[in-house]
């Protein structure tokens, strides 16, 4: 008997009953279902390699430790942005918007920039731009939370933007930041506090 269980589990047939019930019950209740499971590295790169950004992305990655070990960094990354937004109702809203405004080539610079991680010292932030950041909803209640290493948490914050906005072409990336600057405060705060660290 246990050998049949075995043999069930190395043919994956466990992999496929499971992702049946799983389908059975998204159709019945889609809120039950987490919104943030990762999916496997094999078909994350498949859909990847759909495109020429994604070949590109997935080639960097090789170069960067492993396209396997990056990703798992950015899905751990992804989702716990995303768990923080609320119901899985408001997770799955977040992310489709997120797939639908931003162009794909803009997607994979953000992704990029996610796993390239946070690098080691940026210069503190000048008072003007703690000013400025300060200025915003999502700014005010970080700034608060972050206290005396504010000026280097927004300094790192505007390194990885430039950044990041540095792979897109301007097009891109004035999708991306529209998207952006119609989020509410909530995710604002929460994609921030993960990028500054």
């Amino acid at each position: 008997m246990a050998e049949d269980f075995d043999a069930y589990e190395r043919s994956g047939l466990n992999k496929e009953y499971l992702a049946l019930l799983e389908a059975e019950q998204f159709e019945l209740d889609p809120d039950s279902m987490p919104a943030t499971r990762p999916l496997p590295a094999d078909v994350s790169r498949n859909s990847l390699c759909s495109s020429e950004a994604g070949r590109r992305l997935v080639k960097d990655w090789e170069q960067m430790g492993g396209f396997k070990t990056q990703l798992v960094h950015v899905q751990n990354d992804v989702g716990e942005i995303v768990r923080s937004l609320g119901s899985v109702r408001e997770q799955r809203v977040f992310m489709a918007t997120f797939d639908r405004d931003i162009p794909e080539p803009a997607r994979y610079a953000v992704y990029d920039e996610i796993a390239a991680g946070r690098g080691l010292y940026v210069a503190p932030a000048s008072s003007a731009e703690i000013k400025l950041f300060a200025s915003t909803p999502a700014g005010r209640t970080l700034m608060e939370e972050w206290g005396s290493v504010a000026a280097e948490r927004v300094a790192m914050l505007r390194s990885r933007a430039a950044r990041m906005t540095a792979n897109m072409s301007e097009d891109e990336a004035d999708d991306f930041w529209t998207w952006f600057d119609n989020l509410e405060p909530g995710p604002v705060a929460a994609i921030f506090r993960k990028l500054a660290g």
